[in-house]
């Protein structure tokens, strides 16, 4: 039996955070959305994630720290961040600290 892959998208726009649940849903992805760090921190700690996709800047925090508390808690789930305010060195940062990718709205 295969096992679904479910996904949780963090991000504060609600535009953005439904465009990518109905591209990934009709991928035959599970998917979880959450606006805010506290959000998705919930969602976390309740559930069994494939994959995260984070925003960069968030109403409560920043999205790289999001990034260190899974390399810390949850080491065998993959994170990547995404951001209209795309520089290098956030790049980098978030690349050393645990995410696998950063990509730019």
């Amino acid at each position: 039996m295969s096992m679904q892959h479910h996904v949780l998208i963090i991000d504060d726009e609600p535009d953005i955070r439904e465009l990518l649940d109905l591209t990934l849903s009709r991928m035959g992805l599970e998917v979880t959305t959450a606006e805010d760090l506290g959000a998705a921190r919930r969602a976390l700690a309740g559930g069994s994630f494939s994959f995260c996709l984070t925003d960069m800047r968030l109403p409560d925090g920043n999205g790289l720290d999001l990034v260190r508390e899974v390399a810390e808690h949850h080491p065998e789930l993959p994170i990547a961040v995404i951001t209209a305010y795309g520089k290098i060195e956030d790049a980098v940062l978030a690349l050393k600290i645990g995410a696998f990718d950063f990509v730019s709205k």
